[in-house]
């Protein structure tokens, strides 16, 4: 399962309870790390695979979702603001 999800302002403690326990449960992230707050990261889990996307190709971006997915995993694309605007 593949969830967007927004980080709001950015200020750690703003971000949504169920943003928050995505965050938590997730076994990959892919953050704009150009954008987010860092800080955000640090509800991940240890085993959870982290990747900027400010460093990566749409390409490389989708493979990695793709990837998650067929393996069965739960992915989080954390972005600025609100992600349903």
């Amino acid at each position: 399962m593949i969830h967007f999800v927004g980080a709001g302002s950015g200020a750690v403690d703003l971000i949504t309870i169920r943003g928050a326990e995505l965050l938590k449960e997730a076994d990959l992230i892919i953050y704009a790390g150009s954008l987010v707050n860092p800080a955000l990261l640090d509800y991940a889990k240890d085993s959870c695979e982290i990747y900027d996307s400010a460093k990566m190709t749409l390409d490389e971006v989708l493979e990695k979702m793709f990837e998650a997915e067929k393996e069965g995993k739960m992915t989080v694309r954390l972005h600025t603001g609100d992600s349903s605007i």
